[in-house]
């Protein structure tokens, strides 16, 4: 009997773990996502104070200007493996950021945006995952 009990509680335990780490991860993802689009900003402000413009639109030119491969520019970041997929800068799902100056949201200066675990954007600009640098 009293193994039947402990066998019980085992199940009911390993269950409700089971059914919380899909959520923990996903919520990590979302959190690590956001924490990088604030070094980018950093990065980028930094990068504007010092030329008085933002690079331009596209990821790629977001990269080279924050972290150029010559040793004689200057490094404004400096990214991870797990950040960068070619010339691409990625979000904790591989999926690449998208940025783009002037933005549409942010008129005055540039929208950086993730596109989320499903790694689309609806045509209206935003989807209910996607985690932007404007409605924080």
């Amino acid at each position: 009997m009293e193994l039947l009990v402990v066998t019980g509680i085992i199940i009911v335990i390993a269950a409700t773990i089971l059914t919380v780490l899909p959520g923990l991860r996903e919520k990590t993802q979302k959190k690590a996502t956001k924490a990088f689009i604030n070094r980018l900003e950093i990065a980028i402000e930094q990068y504007y104070n010092d030329s008085r413009s933002y690079p331009s639109s596209g990821i790629t030119n977001v990269k080279n200007a924050l972290a150029p491969s010559g040793s004689t520019s200057k490094q404004y970041i400096e990214f991870n493996d797990s950040e960068v997929n070619g010339n691409d800068i990625v979000d904790y799902w591989g999926n690449p950021f998208v940025y783009a100056t002037p933005g549409t949201q942010n008129t005055g200066s540039y929208d950086l945006y993730s596109t989320g675990a499903d790694g689309i954007t609806s045509s209206s600009g935003s989807d209910a995952d996607d985690i932007n640098n404007w409605s924080r």
